[in-house]
């Protein structure tokens, strides 16, 4: 039985958007109008990206890990001492994907750690990348500020992986996500003339995301807690991942992006994806980032209290108040 621990709380540095009118409940706190009025403190502001701060205690033990770490140094730097978190208990960080967006503020940030810091990545991230819209626009190698050269300069150890591995007590890297759910796996993409596309074995290929993981932690008495980047290799098949990683069936929360709100995405698949969610009796879920607002709101709908609207400064607890 993999490990677990006995409280967890997760914290959304960097998310989409900020919203200062949104109330605390008894396990979920914000950075509200007072935080935002008060001259003696710093607001937070929001940014296409995500980054979460997770921080465990077991055994009167705290750790602390970072999943992603949003578009641009500046804005996760900023929004850490804006909720007055002391970068150095950071331990290491979990990059989603090679997406700017997950991965962009990462040399920034590791600058200004004081260790050297392990960051935790699946080789293909650093495949070079090219985005071609219908328009015409094309971003081309939009990638390549990450490499791993880049990173080592800035204080990070790189560490490889492709499979599952346990970063912290009890916090696991799921690895490349499977894609075995029938609506989440889609058709193998082809070069035509617009998508997302990386170089592999020199070949011009459609880019899947087969670099995809997500971040599971197991929480004593209550079942997993899934954080997902962007989803690209769905949902549903993170949360699977999550399941197989830890060896356990009970899922308690799932927060981040589903990728449910990218232009061309049918409704049908929110739908399914709400269904599979929902046979899972989550406690929470959170679907941000990437996920579209009719998406957001179909989850509403259908979770009700379940239902988390989740932006930058939420802080969340799972288990036991941390401390106590």
């Amino acid at each position: 039985m993999s490990t677990s621990v006995h409280r967890v709380e997760i914290v959304t540095v960097t998310e989409n958007y900020v919203d200062m009118l949104a109330l605390d409940t008894p396990r979920v706190k914000r950075l509200g109008l007072v935080h935002h009025f008060d001259p003696r403190r710093i607001p937070p502001r929001a940014e296409n990206g995500i980054a979460f701060l997770v921080r465990t205690e077991r055994d009167g033990k705290r750790r602390s890990v970072l999943f992603d770490t949003g578009l641009t140094g500046s804005v996760i730097t900023h929004n850490l001492a804006a909720l007055r978190i002391d970068l150095n208990e950071i331990e290491g960080i979990v990059i989603s994907h090679g997406h700017p967006d997950h991965y962009g503020g990462l040399v920034g940030l590791l600058t200004q750690l004081d260790a050297p810091t392990p960051v935790y990545i699946h080789p293909a991230a650093f495949l070079p990348r090219f985005l071609r819209l219908p328009t015409g626009e094309i971003a081309p190698d939009y990638n390549a500020a990450i490499t791993i050269p880049a990173i080592e300069a800035a204080g990070g150890r790189v560490v490889l992986h492709e499979g599952p591995l346990e970063v912290i007590d009890g916090v696991y890297a799921t690895g490349a996500v499977p894609r075995n759910v029938d609506f989440e796996r889609g058709p193998d993409r082809q070069f035509h003339d617009h998508g997302l596309f990386h170089i592999c074995d020199g070949q011009l290929v459609g880019d899947t995301v087969p670099d995809d993981q997500a971040l599971v932690v197991r929480v004593d008495g209550i079942g997993l807690v899934v954080l997902t980047g962007c989803s690209h290799a769905g949902v549903v098949n993170s949360v699977a991942a999550a399941k197989a990683v830890t060896g356990d069936d009970a899922v308690h929360a799932v927060m981040g992006g589903f990728h449910l709100g990218f232009p061309g995405t049918p409704e049908s698949k929110t739908e399914r994806t709400i269904e599979a969610l929902t046979r899972l009796d989550l406690d929470l879920v959170a679907p941000m980032h990437c996920s579209g607002i009719r998406a957001m709101g179909a989850f509403a709908s259908a979770f009700g209290d379940h239902f988390l609207l989740n932006f930058t400064g939420t802080s969340v607890q799972f288990g036991d108040k941390l401390g106590d």
